[in-house]
């Protein structure tokens, strides 16, 4: 029997060699920047989580520029991936920083082409993303099977430091409720294909 994947949806998640270098200045620097800067955000259900969506652009922060360019580079390597022969163009970067029990709701980005994010600081048992399957369920389907991706209705990504996640914009996903005291910062990214 030969099975042929219809619609797949990809992630990719890379590793930045060089996180251990600008970890502790980037942490310092988006502290600081949250306590200077009003939180974005305002539409959403969480309310005790602090980002800075459209509130601050981390693209134009030159502190970010040796991470900005490689994302972009990764997100580029994606979009071949994907079959885009367009260039992409980056649109907003921003971070979020969760605390006990911060969360985001599912959501999607789906006026741009792809997403990203960076996981700056956390641990293993910080709160997971949580992507949505686009696959609308049917009551036939297979219970969930941990081998076997077909059963899956969603999949959560651990949140270990220097890895970056990318995907089509369209993808839902949250982060699930941050269950323990800690710190976790993530950026977060959108591109778009160049007219």
């Amino acid at each position: 029997m030969k099975i042929n994947n219809l619609f797949p949806t990809p992630l990719s998640l890379s590793q930045y060699a060089k996180h251990s270098e600008i970890k502790d200045l980037l942490v310092k620097h988006c502290l600081q920047i949250e306590s200077t800067h009003r939180s974005g955000g305002d539409n959403w259900i969480s309310k005790n989580l602090y980002n800075t969506c459209n509130t601050y652009n981390i693209l134009k922060d030159s502190i970010f520029d040796d991470l900005n360019k490689w994302i972009e580079e990764e997100a580029n390597k994606f979009k071949n991936i994907l079959g885009q022969t367009k260039p992409i163009v980056p649109v907003k970067g921003w971070f979020n920083i969760y605390r006990e029990n911060s969360f985001q709701e599912y959501h999607n980005h789906n006026f741009n082409y792809i997403s990203a994010i960076y996981y700056l600081k956390s641990k293993e048992s910080d709160a997971k993303v949580s992507f949505k399957s686009p696959i609308h369920p049917n009551i036939n389907d297979a219970n969930f099977i941990q081998d076997n991706a077909y059963t899956w209705s969603s999949c959560s990504v651990i949140p270990n430091e220097g890895v970056l996640l990318l995907f089509k914009s369209d993808l839902n996903h949250c982060v699930e409720p941050q269950n323990i005291d800690n710190t976790r910062i993530s950026l977060a990214y959108n591109y778009d294909l160049k007219r």
